[in-house]
């Protein structure tokens, strides 16, 4: 999808230049999509969730684009929203979960969405390790960040995050056996 410029836009007038901004946006969306819809996924464990998870990331990014300096930093501000939109996710999935006694719901069958055995072991290891960690192995194994671009999204540093992935393996490797 491109979106074009409004009759209104003249070059000098600002809304060219947002224009441009905005396509820019949405072609990054569209191009990483995939990834951020796997980095999510990794960390939530619900597609659909995940789903909701980049989509709000993306138009947080979106809304705030005016305030966005660099746009060649946009792909590192979009992880970061999808990072912190999973953190968010995950604490909103623990209130559910402390409270789902006192709620009178009905228990819904496991979703099976076509998801392989192996993906759902590694997802069930993956949610066994502590919030950082996982944050950790999955940007960096999974989405292949370097340690400087995982510590940057992560809000921490290199060693940091050497450290949650040294951590993290060996907790998966003793959970998954020698599978990992």
């Amino acid at each position: 999808m491109s979106i074009a410029l409004p009759a209104t836009a003249r070059p000098g007038d600002g809304l060219a230049e947002m224009d441009e901004l905005t396509s820019k946006l949405t072609d990054l969306y569209q191009q990483h999509y995939k990834q951020l819809l796997r980095i999510a996924a990794l960390l939530v464990d619900e597609r659909a969730a995940a789903e909701d998870v980049v989509q709000e990331a993306y138009l947080r990014v979106f809304n705030s684009r005016t305030r966005l300096q660099d746009p060649d930093k946009a792909l590192a501000f979009l992880r970061t929203a999808v990072v912190n939109g999973a953190r968010s996710a995950l604490r909103k999935r623990a209130v559910f979960r402390r409270y789902r006694a006192q709620l009178a719901t009905d228990e819904h069958a496991p979703d099976d969405n076509g998801r392989g055995m192996d993906r759902m072991v590694l997802a069930q290891a993956l949610n066994e390790l502590p919030r950082r960690q996982r944050e950790a192995v999955v940007l960096r194994y999974y989405a292949d960040l370097s340690e400087s671009r995982t510590a940057e999204v992560m809000g921490c540093s290199p060693g940091t995050v050497k450290s949650y992935c040294s951590r993290g393996v060996s907790k998966l490797s003793a959970l998954l056996g020698e599978r990992v």
